[in-house]
């Protein structure tokens, strides 16, 4: 969507004679919006997702595996939450800079249609990271803490069961 949308400002700028200062301004932070979502789905996709897969198939296995405690998802979430400020931040600035995705009257239709579909993303972005803050990220510890502790008492038991002369 975020392509689209810079495709459909880019031709609104073609198509604004003087381009003004607000619209360069715009088109920039989405560019910007576009690069760190890029980066925070990248990151979901090849970190945070396989990881999870992980966590799942060890915590489904009958006899308890042995898993390293390192606290993978304190981290992963840590990051994708510095991820998320970036883009409420750039959200943030394209709010105040289009007064809420606000067009002037006189504005072309293809302006008023990317403005559209800006709030559009902002408020369907803004509810995707709210239910991964909310939902996923607590699910994702509690599964990683009982794997860590299925796996903690599965090396207990291991250990006592050796004879050691």
């Amino acid at each position: 969507m975020l392509e689209l949308m810079i495709r459909n400002f880019n031709s609104a700028i073609k198509s604004s004679t003087p381009v003004s200062e607000e619209l360069e301004d715009t088109y920039n932070i989405l560019l910007q919006l576009q690069e760190q979502v890029t980066k925070l789905i990248d990151m979901e996709e090849l970190s945070l997702f396989p990881f999870i897969r992980k966590l799942l198939e060890v915590s489904n296995e009958p006899e308890p595996l042995r898993f390293l405690n390192v606290n993978l998802t304190g981290s992963t979430i840590r990051s994708i939450r510095d991820d998320h400020a970036r883009v409420i931040a750039l959200l943030h600035s394209l709010r105040k800079l289009t007064n809420n995705y606000k067009t002037a009257i006189e504005s072309t239709e293809i302006l008023k249609l990317t403005y559209a579909e800006l709030e559009e993303f902002d408020q369907d972005f803004i509810q995707h990271l709210h239910r991964e803050k909310e939902y996923l990220f607590p699910k994702m510890i509690s599964l990683e803490e009982q794997v860590v502790r299925l796996s903690s008492k599965a090396s207990l038991g291991r250990k006592t069961n050796w004879n050691v002369d």
